[in-house]
């Protein structure tokens, strides 16, 4: 409740800011008593889990919006949806190629599948200090190299905004006659704007999944997901999607996602232009009034950046002698301004449709109040070569497990993942043998202040021996 009555001016998820969302003058029910909307499967009121009435046709009109076949309400968020479609067309053993940095939720939905992960890294820029794209080529190595692959998985777009030629992606895949899944939580604009990014429904991916509490304007924890074609068996989808999914699901969840799809389909392209203007016209003062680079178009092409989502703001400051985290913490306590992420050498703002101008206005005020100072030389914390498995994520999961401190685990085997959060992408997956370097480069990713998940009181989870 503190940090509401601060009232700081929020560049970070959920997208609606705090302020409802911006509909006709019949207003929001979050603006009014909350309780009165919190119903269950009454008469008339459908049944997310066998939906045949108002659920059901709004789900249509959904799939209808983003070009899918079949779209699904989710109340559990994208991370549910991630589950259910790896559980829907993967089986023990089948194989799906991954980015190394990919989001916990997939290690999950591989752990609960069975299935065996061929990840492949990603490229890293040294300039920004960060993870960027997978190479399409190493992709293509790695169909040749894993005969009769089942999936590919993709992020379109990453944490910051970088994605991948998702076009090329889906000829590969139809190449290997392999099912195309996109992880575009972060992405559920795109549809709406010639100047972003392509999405997944698009290229006819086979399924992907959005969180509209993200980038546009439902409640937290809502999300949808779609599929198209016939390469998923729609009834194994929806049962995978009940697997993971609560018997009391939240109707003022759904209500968001519903009003939020009504609002897309009336005014998204409106709404997604005022993002985009907003977000423009901040990155081009930001370049010409701080001592800080805001990225922008002009990354297109390098380390495998086909495109970029320029409704974000991903400032690089260690440009300027600063670390993300130093610049997040000044704007928090000085400026009342908060961030969506840190890291090492920058800090991302997540602008969408429910910011304001003259919130924007503030935040390169404040950035313009930093002066350059003498650039340090950080850390390039990142893996440079793919982890030995000694198991598969499954199997380590269903191990035995003892906490071993940190510092003694080289040589041992991950049981639970190290997640770096956020994003929420694993450091240490399970079933890697942990190397001296695993252990240098957390106990860095700790001396930031980083937080890691996973660790409990400087230990690791790892399989007992023998």
């Amino acid at each position: 409740m503190s940090y509401v009555r601060k009232k700081p001016i929020r560049f970070h998820m959920p997208g609606h800011k705090g302020k409802g969302i911006p509909v006709e003058k019949r207003g929001f029910f979050i603006n009014e008593n909350i309780h009165k909307w919190d119903v269950t499967e009454i008469y008339g009121l459908d049944n997310l889990h066998e939906p045949s009435g108002p659920i059901k046709y709004s789900q249509e009109r959904l799939a209808k919006l983003y070009g899918a076949d079949l779209s699904f309400f989710l109340v559990n968020g994208a991370s549910s949806g991630i589950e259910a479609i790896l559980m829907s067309c993967l089986r023990p053993n089948k194989k799906i190629i991954l980015p190394r940095t990919c989001h916990k939720s997939i290690v999950y939905g591989i752990i609960m599948s069975g299935a065996l992960p061929v990840y492949i890294i990603p490229e890293w820029d040294e300039n920004l200090k960060t993870y960027t794209q997978v190479s399409l080529e190493k992709v293509k190595k790695a169909f040749c190299k894993n005969p009769g692959i089942t999936a590919a998985l993709f992020v379109n777009p990453t944490y910051l905004g970088f994605c991948p030629d998702i076009r090329l992606a889906r000829k590969i895949t139809n190449k290997y006659k392999s099912i195309l899944l996109v992880d575009e939580a972060h992405g559920p604009h795109f549809a709406f704007s010639h100047k972003l990014p392509k999405s997944a429904g698009q290229i006819n991916a086979d399924a992907w999944v959005q969180s509209p509490h993200k980038m546009l304007c439902s409640l937290t924890q809502s999300a949808w997901m779609h599929m198209k074609g016939c390469m998923i068996d729609p009834e194994r989808l929806r049962q995978s999607i009940n697997l993971v999914t609560t018997t009391s699901p939240s109707y003022i969840l759904m209500a968001s996602l519903d009003r939020t799809r009504e609002i897309m389909e009336k005014r998204g392209k409106q709404l997604v232009e005022k993002a985009l203007s907003m977000s423009e016209s901040t990155r081009r003062k930001i370049n010409a009034h701080t001592p800080f680079y805001c990225i922008g178009s002009e990354v297109k092409g390098d380390a495998f950046i086909h495109d970029i989502d320029l409704s974000r703001l991903v400032v690089n400051v260690s440009c300027a002698g600063y670390t993300g985290f130093e610049v997040e913490r000044l704007l928090r306590k000085k400026f009342n301004i908060s961030a969506e992420y840190a890291d090492n050498s920058n800090i991302c703002f997540l602008v969408t449709f429910c910011n304001s101008p003259k919130e924007m206005k503030k935040l390169v005020y404040a950035l313009s109040k930093f002066k350059k100072k003498k650039v340090l030389r950080q850390p390039s914390l990142h893996f440079t070569r793919l982890t030995q498995k000694a198991l598969s994520p499954r199997e380590a999961f269903f191990s035995d497990g003892e906490w071993v401190l940190l510092k003694y685990c080289t040589g041992l085997i991950v049981q639970k993942p190290i997640v770096v959060y956020p994003p929420g992408v694993p450091c240490l997956m399970p079933g890697e043998i942990i190397e001296e370097e695993h252990i240098e480069m957390v106990q860095q990713l700790l001396n930031c202040g980083i937080s890691c998940e996973g660790l409990r009181d400087g230990k690791v989870l790892v399989t007992k021996k023998g």
